[in-house]
């Protein structure tokens, strides 16, 4: 991982040992890669660039695929937020596996096994929340089935990460809120998972403070520097953390939805994050709570609080707050609330939530979020 402002700048240098012939994964506009696109061709790349408009789809993927095949494409490089960086991980993996990405899907695919670690590629986070730079899944949405769902191994990891936390400087107030909220529920969810460890641990008690002293500051004043490496660093670490402990209802619903409706996912996460914290707790209250949740949430509320002595409800309520201090727009109407619980309740993420939710009270919670 190289970090710091200005060092996309290296990028060209780094990845050229890895060949000559570059398929370069950008957002809609191809133009906030061009520090990037500049660092690849002056280190004498080859670049074919491939723009990625909003979630990846399977067919987006398949298209770029052949373009990647057709190119004689050595080597991936992604610079974008969360979305740019999966469908290059599911491109770069699919040109050393070969096959379909319905191949290696989860919950819908056939589930392959992944046997070859991906060709050399590189992710250049711009967003600072989805933490995608550091896992080893690529979501993708399938609308025929209006699913959203991970290609998934440890093969596909990155082997270099560029975190320029200059790149974050052009981003609108509202996305800057979004993703960083994106990044903070990743940092949550596995602070409270059942799949918790000293290391995701750590990586939460560093994160989770940075997020709070400088997202408002990165909204108000977007070129501050020293803000944008805070949303960075967290962002990095939230994927490290998801990684290694999993998350919960709130990316149950993010997937749900997702799958549904086009929405981007830090605002779902965002306005999901305090609802299901409450129902976390009052499940934990009212069911028990044999691995000690409860004192986690205690935890959780003196990170965010600064008060060591703040309850579990005050953490909730204070993440409350804190959205709707925020520049962010309300949900859009989501509709069909069973079938959206139906597939919160079928996601992967659901595995870590720290307290088993029912239909009903997921219920409940989209009952909670609608119109917020």
């Amino acid at each position: 991982m190289v970090f710091g402002p200005g060092r996309v700048r290296e990028l060209g240098a780094l990845v050229a040992p890895w060949g000559q012939r570059c398929l370069l994964f950008t957002g809609a506009d191809p133009s906030r890669a061009e520090a990037a696109l500049g660092s690849l061709r002056g280190a004498g790349l080859a670049v074919d660039i491939a723009p990625v408009s909003g979630e990846p789809t399977f067919d987006a993927v398949r298209a770029a695929l052949g373009c990647a095949l057709a190119q004689g494409t050595e080597l991936v490089v992604a610079v974008g937020g969360g979305s740019v960086i999966d469908a290059a991980k599911a491109v770069a993996m699919l040109l050393a596996n070969g096959g379909d990405p319905m191949d290696y899907a989860e919950v819908i695919g056939r589930g392959m096994p992944i046997t070859q670690p991906s060709i050399p590629w590189a992710a250049v986070p711009t967003t600072s929340g989805a933490g995608a730079e550091a896992t080893r899944n690529a979501v993708l949405v399938d609308p025929a089935s209006a699913s959203k769902v991970s290609l998934r191994n440890p093969l596909m990891v990155a082997p270099l990460v560029v975190i320029d936390p200059a790149l974050a400087v052009s981003l609108p107030p509202a996305v800057t809120a979004a993703t960083a909220l994106d990044a903070l529920s990743q940092l949550i969810e596995p602070f409270v998972s059942v799949r918790a460890n000293p290391m995701t641990d750590a990586l939460a008690r560093a994160g989770i403070p940075l997020i709070v002293r400088s997202l408002a500051r990165a909204c108000e004043q977007p070129d501050d520097l020293a803000a944008r490496g805070d949303l960075a660093l967290a962002a990095w670490w939230s994927g490290l953390a998801l990684a290694n402990a999993g998350l919960g209802a709130v990316h149950g619903f993010a997937a749900a939805i997702g799958g549904r409706i086009a929405v981007p996912h830090g605002l779902v996460c965002a306005r999901f994050l305090a609802p299901v914290g409450a129902a976390n707790i009052a499940a934990l209250r009212r069911d028990g709570d044999p691995n000690g949740k409860l004192a986690r949430y205690r935890d959780l509320a003196a990170l965010l609080c600064g008060n060591p002595a703040a309850g579990e409800d005050e953490g909730v309520r204070w993440i409350e707050e804190f959205v709707r201090s925020l520049p962010l727009p309300a949900l859009p109407e989501l509709g069909h609330p069973e079938a959206i619980a139906e597939a919160a309740l079928r996601s992967s993420s659901m595995k870590g939530n720290p307290v088993a939710l029912g239909r009903d009270q997921l219920l409940d919670i989209l009952a909670q979020t609608a119109g917020r």
